[in-house]
């Protein structure tokens, strides 16, 4: 990233191109191009010979995978809207602050000992999601181990990329790594359609969460609803694209304040001044923070150092 950066500035016209692996790459850093290429009225959605491809095995025609031709797609981005509007957030506040103060619980219990910051990430964010927007439960927290679900997922997701990274021929004859891919993706289908039939017999949380609005909506377009194949592929897109980005953000906003002690203070200021001693925080507080989000927002994605 930083060679990149720095060959930009030979090109004072905003972009320019290289040739990577026999790929004809082209990059843009002009902030105009760049809100030209952003233009969604402009590009398509391409899935096949991108790793998407491969998460399709198991994502199927969820948000992420769908082809942008399929009824699903447009459907799915019409019913679930509302799940992401600020009311909805709102709602959603009482599940992640038990799994934020799981978290927090699990490292005053190991004080003085150090801690994987990345993993307990991932922890914290899948179980959010899954807790927030499907009723479920991993508690990953409660135990050193990782949910079996949550195994077959990291797997699935190491697997899918190197798929992308190789020949097909190569793939074939890793039957033994074939064979346990699909047995992560059966495990991953199994557990999400029980959580499903739960739900619909009335064994689940009857909450407005994500899946209940998948489940009970209709798309106001073409008044049908999503079929539960689709909804269990919604559910493993959300677990997958709920937690990675967000984990990794946490860590890299992480890494960057230790480097960055003047921030941190800031950060620590603010804090102590919304929520001294003890204070549990609450929705309305979290909205008057200032510091803290603008941290989030300005982390550089490749936890590059900012300016």
């Amino acid at each position: 990233m930083e060679y990149f950066g720095k060959l930009s500035k030979q090109f004072p016209e905003g972009l320019y191109g290289m040739e990577i692996a026999g790929i004809e790459q082209v990059f843009v850093w002009d902030p105009d191009l760049v809100a030209e290429v952003c233009d969604e009225t402009r590009f398509f959605k391409q899935i096949d010979k991108t790793p998407l491809a491969h998460v399709r095995d198991y994502a199927g025609a969820g948000l992420f995978t769908a082809h942008q031709h399929e009824e699903e797609w447009g459907m799915a981005h019409r019913v679930l809207l509302p799940a992401f509007s600020q009311r909805a957030m709102k709602g959603y506040f009482g599940q992640m602050l038990e799994i934020a103060q799981n978290l927090v619980g699990k490292w005053e219990r190991r004080e003085g000992q150090p801690v994987n910051i990345t993993d307990d990430y991932t922890r914290l964010t899948l179980d959010t999601i899954a807790l927030s927007g499907f009723g479920y439960r991993f508690d990953s927290f409660a135990k050193e181990e990782l949910h079996p679900f949550l195994n077959a997922l990291l797997q699935a997701l190491v697997e899918s990329l190197r798929r992308s990274q190789e020949l097909p021929m190569m793939t074939k004859m890793r039957k033994a790594d074939d064979k346990k891919y699909r047995e992560n993706i059966r495990l991953m289908r199994d557990l999400v359609e029980s959580v499903i039939e739960e739900r619909r017999a009335g064994k689940g949380t009857a909450e407005d969460d994500l899946l209940g609005l998948m489940l009970e909506a209709t798309d106001p377009e073409t008044s049908k609803g999503l079929e539960d194949e689709n909804v269990r592929d919604q559910v493993v897109t959300f677990l997958i694209a709920g937690h990675e980005t967000t984990s990794g953000l946490l860590s890299f906003a992480t890494y960057s304040l230790i480097r960055n002690p003047q921030i941190l203070a800031q950060a620590y200021a603010e804090v102590d001044r919304l929520l001294p001693g003890d204070t549990v925080p609450d929705y309305d507080t979290i909205m008057q923070m200032d510091v803290i989000p603008r941290i989030l927002e300005e982390t550089p994605a490749c936890g590059l150092p900012s300016r």
